[in-house]
């Protein structure tokens, strides 16, 4: 890279511009999540990043559509402010997974028995 010799040092213009636009654009970065951290302590919120399951996001866009939510987010923390607000008793309901409950058969306890005693091979 051609430079000039500026007291024993070379001097590269693009270089320079390059660090200088590097640090301009971390100090535009900072400066944004300081706005942003304002923002969020002026209101009383906190920022948070989720990863849902496919099927918690089908969910989310059900409910959206079915209560006119026009984002996500509003959909969750609406129903996580109602739940927490009521009696245990009442979002018990609503906080546990529901699981079938899956009843072994006559059938299906002979042929368990019958491949414990024997495994895979049989």
């Amino acid at each position: 890279m051609p430079g000039r010799a500026v007291g024993g040092w070379i001097y590269r213009p693009t270089e320079l511009k390059r660090q200088a636009m590097a640090k301009s654009n971390a100090q535009i970065q900072r400066d944004k999540r300081a706005k942003e951290k304002a923002l969020l302590d002026r209101i009383g919120a906190e920022k948070r990043s989720l990863i849902v399951s496919r099927a918690l996001a089908d969910a989310l866009q059900v409910l959206g559509e079915r209560h006119d939510f026009e984002e996500w987010q509003e959909t969750a923390s609406t129903f996580l402010i109602n739940l927490a607000a009521v009696p245990a008793e009442e979002s018990a309901r609503f906080a546990s997974m529901s699981r079938p409950e899956i009843v072994v058969s006559e059938k299906w306890s002979r042929q368990l028995e019958e491949f414990a005693k024997k495994g895979i091979e049989a």
